[in-house]
């Protein structure tokens, strides 16, 4: 049972690589329609053997159209789309006014022109649209076989029983089709769905990557200028000391995966900590704490994470021996926050607060959390700080800063 699916599934996607899900859809249903009906031709065929002396020529009809059938799986296969669509739909048609013509109306074969005129549009993609008129024709010959063609006129004589017999079985093969059909469109929509789902959550979780969740929220319900003001932020950058010298003895591809071996954990001691990713530039990084959501601890949460941070880098250097160190710096205060840019958007910060923190950074000691008053006012009694005294701050003149040591241990 499972290798039967296995092939009806292979069967049914023929030719349906790299299509727009519409098409796609389309397509798949195409297959499965062209295979239900070479399978019924071929057991109708089977019905005529009960006097295959007499009923040759309708054996020969259901066999031969099966055999074309087919083709149409042959077609898809090689994206011959239009063609493939085309030929099922005249196939359809065609088969069934002939044996119709042949059996008569009394048998009922008619009927299978109501299933039909749904296949149409159940198939036939939009843009091939000029084939909807099979429809109609369809309808057309439908109404002709039921309420113009004398019983008279068929090609071969059924008696009453047999007549009766096979009317039903034309019936409930009808409806069978039908629910069938049916079937397939609802189970092709529903996997349809279910990869839309799939794709929805994908982009979500990517674009959660980029955004805060509440800043993804207000641009999807159609806001287009966001920029917020914090009053109380702290904002820390890093840079990895000693990376330019390592890029310059590995190959590209080694470069970047110790790039993003640090700062894979350094996104999880973000995480860890509840701090807002921003960005990355080279080999510096770049977060924030207390927004989009304010903060009250928000000096004390860039102080641990950048102890994390440098307690990770020592980590992977003695496991791995990169021999890398790390700067950081950082900086509280008022900033302004928003999304910039209508592609590759991202949220960024501005304002004196982030200068001087990356300021703090570039004028920091390899290995060192320089941090200035701003942010030591917020950290004292709760870490260990050094005066570093009074440096010269390019842009700034001359400011008062200081080294965070370690976390003070809870009485």
């Amino acid at each position: 049972m499972a290798s039967l699916r296995a092939h009806w599934e292979r069967v049914s996607s023929l030719g349906i690589d790299g299509l727009a899900p519409e098409e796609e859809r389309k397509v798949r249903l195409l297959n499965q329609c062209a295979i239900i009906a070479a399978v019924s031709l071929t057991g109708f065929a089977l019905l005529y053997f009960v006097d295959i002396r007499r009923m040759w020529l309708g054996a020969a009809i259901d066999v031969v159209f099966a055999g074309l059938q087919l083709t149409n799986l042959a077609l898809t296969k090689h994206r011959l789309y239009a063609l493939a669509h085309a030929l099922f739909l005249l196939l359809c048609n065609l088969q069934l006014a002939l044996v119709a013509a042949y059996v008569g109306p009394e048998v009922g074969f008619q009927y299978y022109f109501f299933p039909f005129i749904s296949v149409v549009f159940l198939v036939t993609p939009r843009r091939l649209w000029k084939l909807y008129p099979f429809a109609l024709v369809s309808l057309g010959l439908y109404l002709y076989f039921e309420l113009v063609r004398d019983p008279s006129q068929a090609w071969v004589a059924f008696s009453p029983g047999l007549t009766k017999m096979v009317r039903l079985v034309t019936i409930v093969s009808t409806c069978v089709t039908l629910a069938l059909i049916a079937f397939l469109f609802d189970a092709d929509t529903r996997a349809a769905e279910v990869r839309a789902a799939e794709e929805h959550d994908r982009s979500e979780r990517l674009l959660l990557n980029i955004l805060p969740p509440t800043i993804s929220t207000r641009l999807k319900s159609g806001q287009e200028s966001i920029a917020d003001g914090f009053a109380d932020v702290s904002v820390l950058f890093a840079d990895i000391v000693g990376f330019t010298l390592l890029s310059a003895r590995l190959p590209p591809g080694e470069l970047v995966s110790v790039l993003n071996e640090v700062f894979s954990r350094f996104d999880e001691l973000a995480e860890q900590h509840g701090l807002e990713k921003i960005k990355t530039i080279g080999d510096a990084y770049m977060v924030a704490a207390g927004l989009p959501e304010p903060r009250a601890d928000h000096a004390e949460a860039c102080a641990r994470m950048a102890i994390g941070m440098r307690d990770a880098l020592e980590e992977l250097n003695r496991k791995k021996g990169y021999g890398l160190e790390v700067r950081i710096g950082i900086n509280s205060g008022p900033v302004v926050a928003g999304v910039i840019g209508k592609k590759k958007f991202i949220y960024d910060l501005w304002g004196d607060t982030v200068n001087t923190a990356s300021r703090m950074e570039s004028h920091g000691v390899k290995g060192s959390i320089h941090v200035t008053e701003a942010t030591a006012a917020l950290l004292r009694g709760r870490f260990d700080l050094e005066a570093r005294g009074t440096i010269e701050v390019k842009g700034k003149g001359e400011m008062p800063t200081y080294l965070v040591l370690a976390e003070k241990r809870a009485a």
